[in-house]
């Protein structure tokens, strides 16, 4: 079952990375200032997640609830939240250079810590399967940029949500020994 959730966990995690730099390709931001800033924030979460891993292990069925909750929002939400993210995409980059650090250190910082937590707090997790969720990841990334399915992902996607919010709930009662 760990080399299943690694890959999933990783997969998710750097389709989201994928969906912001698809997101961020598409405005007026200096592209390579932008690069460097997401490259400095997945370091970061790297980083972050390696020396507080064992803060967080006693916790790990929360990061679970967490992210159970926020996909079951997004599936509830869906219909809204493109509008909404790209909202703040426009706003973010007619922001000065230190809104758009920020934005993008802490973005790709925070998608990088949950897939380096999880790979961290999970004695039995797969490396080997989150490598592959990212090749994965990337490969969908490089079709979608220059497709029309873009306009489907958005359609149907919603429909992945829920069924994250279904194994990321089990994934918590799991860890409460629950399950």
């Amino acid at each position: 079952m760990s080399m299943v959730t690694s890959f999933v966990i990783t997969l998710i995690e750097c389709l989201e990375i994928a969906f912001i730099t698809l997101l961020i390709s598409q405005t007026k931001v200096n592209k390579p200032t932008v690069i460097t800033y997401g490259s400095l924030g997945l370091i970061g979460g790297l980083l972050s997640a390696f020396y507080l891993h064992d803060i967080l292990e006693n916790y790990e069925w929360l990061m679970y609830a967490i992210l159970s909750s926020l996909f079951l929002y997004l599936f509830i939400k869906n219909k809204e939240i493109v509008a909404h993210i790209k909202t703040h995409v426009d706003d973010i980059s007619n922001s000065s250079s230190t809104v758009l650090f920020l934005t993008a250190f802490f973005i790709y910082g925070r998608e990088s810590f949950e897939i380096f937590s999880n790979l961290f707090l999970n004695p039995n997790a797969s490396w080997i399967a989150a490598f592959f969720a990212a090749i994965v990841a990337v490969m969908i990334y490089m079709f979608a940029r220059d497709s029309k399915i873009k306009v489907y992902i958005f359609k149907f996607g919603y429909w992945a949500y829920l069924a994250f919010a279904i194994w990321f709930g089990y994934e918590a009662l799991e860890h409460l020994h629950i399950l």
